[in-house]
């Protein structure tokens, strides 16, 4: 499979549900491999290369397939998906991590992928860098190991705000 097909079954899925932007269709594709590999922690979910950019971690194939929407929302895909034996896996995937991180903003997600012991902030080398980040790499990284904090998020902050005031 590849990050493309990924980030194409997000939309196929959610782009009607979640507000999907090139910057967060990324970030959650990188957190689908993560959790792919959680699962299945000797076969990556997709081949194509992670990248640390100054925004986290970028499938270079995904930033440069949506890239003319900018940070506008994407709602279709792109091209014809070609999926494979791991198709239902993908799936499978696809929605837990729409489930865990759908609901976050594009930088909150970014802020997940910053923290210290992150697979990003291991290999980031300064802007235009672009270190790979390799299945390795993710691995001996918090987003493997650890659960993140989303009592800090602002997904977070604005349910305690509609549960504080009910009608707000």
């Amino acid at each position: 499979m590849r990050s493309i097909d990924v980030a194409n079954l997000f939309i196929q899925r959610y782009g009607q549900s979640l507000y999907l932007t090139n910057l967060s269709l990324n970030k959650l594709v990188y957190f689908a491999q993560v959790e792919a590999l959680k699962a299945r922690p000797e076969r990556p979910l997709f081949d194509d290369k992670i990248e640390a950019w100054a925004y986290g971690p970028v499938e270079p194939v995904v930033y440069q397939a949506f890239k003319e929407y900018g940070d506008s929302r994407i709602e279709m895909p792109n091209g014809t998906p070609s999926f494979s034996k791991d198709t239902e896996f993908a799936i499978e995937i696809v929605d837990r991590v729409a489930e865990t991180y759908g609901s976050l903003s594009a930088f909150d997600l970014v802020d997940m992928t910053h923290r210290e012991g992150s697979a990003w902030k291991n290999k980031f080398a300064g802007a235009y860098s672009n270190a790979q980040i390799v299945v390795e790499d993710i691995k001996q990284s918090v987003e493997y190991s650890n659960v993140f904090d989303f009592s800090k998020t602002f997904a977070a902050a604005i349910q305690n705000v509609q549960n504080t005031w009910l009608n707000a």
